[in-house]
C-alpha cells in the first residue's frame, strides 16, 4: 500500500536566519509527513508590532504562492500574530494555518477561558484584537507577557522557562485561566518545561506549544480533504500591482 506523504510549508515571516531552522521541527516530520521551510527576502527582522507585521506582508504572500506552486500540501505562517493569514488564504487553495487562530480556537474547545503568554506587553492591543476577530474574546482570560524581546529569546533558556511559568501561574492564579496558550513561536519547545512547573505548583493545566499544534491539524486537515472556503476567501483579480512581484495576480501596464 502506497503512503502519500503530506508536505508542509512553514514560512516564517521575518528575515532573520537561524532564529528558526527546519531543525527546530525535524521531530515532528515522519516518513508521510515532510516540513520545508521558507524565510522572507524583504521583511523584518522580528515581529513586536503592528509595524514589524505590515512590513512582512508582501513577502509572506509571495512565499505562500511559491509554496503550492512547489507543490506543498499545507502552509503554516510561523507567527502568533498570524500576518498576511487571510490574504494567504485568498492566493492559495490549499490549508493556511496562522498558530495564533488554530491555539486559540482549540484552547477554547478543551478548556474555558485561556492565558496568553507572550514577548512584550506592548503586544496586547495586537493579541486582543486577534482574540476578537476570532470570536473568541469570550474566552481570553488573561494576557501576560515575559518582557523578553524575539531576538534575544535564546540568550538564556533557564530564565525564559521560569518567565513563562511565573506568568502562566498569574494567569491561572489571578485570572482563573484554565488553559495556557505560549504566544510567540519562539517559545517552540517550551511547553514541557512549563507543563511540568505548573505540575509542581498543583496546577494541572495545560499549555500548547502552537508550532506543533499547527503542523498536526494541518496534516490532519490535508488528510481529511479540507481547506478553505474560496466563498470566504476568493481569489483577488488580475490587475496592475506597483513595485510588488505577485506571481499570477499581477498584470503589467498596457
Amino acid at each position: 500500500m502506497t503512503t502519500t506523504k503530506t508536505i508542509i510549508q512553514l514560512i516564517t515571516p521575518i528575515v532573520t536566519r537561524d532564529l528558526r531552522t527546519l531543525d527546530d521541527v525535524a521531530p515532528l516530520e515522519r516518513d508521510d509527513l515532510e516540513i520545508r521551510h521558507s524565510l522572507l527576502d524583504q521583511g523584518p527582522s522580528s515581529i513586536e508590532s503592528e509595524f514589524d507585521e505590515a512590513l512582512s506582508l508582501p513577502d509572506t504572500i509571495c512565499k505562500a504562492i511559491d509554496a503550492e506552486r512547489s507543490g506543498a500540501n499545507a502552509i503554516i505562517i510561523d507567527c502568533m500574530g498570524d500576518p498576511g493569514l487571510h490574504a494567504c488564504r485568498e492566493v492559495v487553495s490549499i490549508p493556511v494555518l496562522g498558530p495564533c487562530q488554530t491555539a486559540m480556537h482549540v484552547a477554547s474547545m478543551l478548556g474555558h477561558r485561556f492565558g496568553f503568554v507572550t514577548v512584550l506587553d506592548r503586544l496586547r492591543p495586537l493579541i486582543d484584537n486577534l482574540a476578537a476577530t476570532y470570536g473568541l474574546s469570550g474566552n481570553f482570560a488573561s494576557f501576560q507577557a515575559v518582557d523578553i524581546p524575539v531576538l534575544e529569546l535564546a540568550h538564556d533558556m533557564n530564565a525564559l522557562n521560569a518567565a513563562l511559568a511565573n506568568k502562566a501561574l498569574t494567569a491561572i492564579n489571578e485570572d482563573h485561566a484554565d488553559y495556557i496558550i505560549l504566544g510567540c513561536t519562539g517559545f517552540l519547545g517550551c511547553a514541557t518545561a512549563m507543563r511540568s512547573a505548573l505540575l509542581k505548583a498543583d496546577r494541572d493545566v495545560p499549555v500548547i506549544d502552537p508550532i506543533p499544534l499547527a503542523v498536526h491539524m494541518a496534516d490532519a486537515l490535508v488528510k481529511t480533504g479540507l481547506s478553505h472556503s474560496k466563498l470566504t476567501y476568493p481569489e483577488p483579480s488580475i490587475k496592475h500591482i506597483a513595485g510588488f512581484d505577485m506571481p499570477g495576480f499581477s498584470a503589467g501596464l498596457e
